[in-house]
């Protein structure tokens, strides 16, 4: 069975009880995936989360999934006993340029997922947690960004296709039905 080792790298971002940026001090809820320093980001903004569900984000099971339609794809997460099935759209366009990067784990690696919990309402990070991706989504992740990066990119196009998306399917349950790959998290 495969070991995953905590990286041992400096993140870039700020610590737990610190502002998730300096820019901003209040979000709208939501969620932001990203895939940069070597590792898939998954950001959750959510209003007054509750002390319960800091604590799950730090410790319970994570699933992830993928869903691609045209130039959008959509990265699947359920937190057991703290989220249900939810989705972030993305495409690696949408990031500047400078900052786009596409995964190169080699086939049969495990790629890490950093979620982080933000306090939407004060801007400051309650909770961080870091799994390792089942080998199957981390190859599924990489091809799909490995195409977006080599694709044209139109932006009218996207949101259409993330529109549609949203419009065909019910919720993200609906879609997990559907999806590429659904797999359990280590860690």
């Amino acid at each position: 069975m495969h070991t995953f080792e905590r990286p041992d790298f400096v993140s870039a971002e700020p610590a737990i009880g610190e502002p998730w940026s300096a820019l901003h001090s209040e979000y709208d809820e939501g969620v932001r995936y990203v895939y940069r320093y070597g590792a898939h980001e998954l950001t959750l903004f959510w209003r007054g989360p509750t002390a319960a569900e800091v604590r799950g984000l730090q410790q319970a099971p994570v699933e992830v999934g993928l869903f691609t339609h045209g130039p959008a794809a959509f990265l699947l997460y359920r937190i057991q006993n703290v989220c249900e099935w939810s989705d972030a759209a993305f495409n690696l366009h949408l990031l500047p340029e400078g900052e786009r990067a596409v995964p190169s784990e080699p086939a049969g690696e495990r790629a890490r997922l950093k979620l982080t919990l933000v306090d939407a309402d004060s801007g400051l990070i309650l909770a961080r947690h870091i799994v390792s991706l089942d080998k199957v989504v981390t190859q599924a992740l990489r091809h799909v960004m490995q195409e977006q990066a080599a694709g044209a990119f139109n932006r009218l196009l996207y949101d259409a296709a993330v529109q549609e998306v949203h419009g065909r399917y019910a919720d993200t349950d609906a879609l997990v039905q559907v999806a590429e790959v659904v797999e359990p998290c280590l860690g």
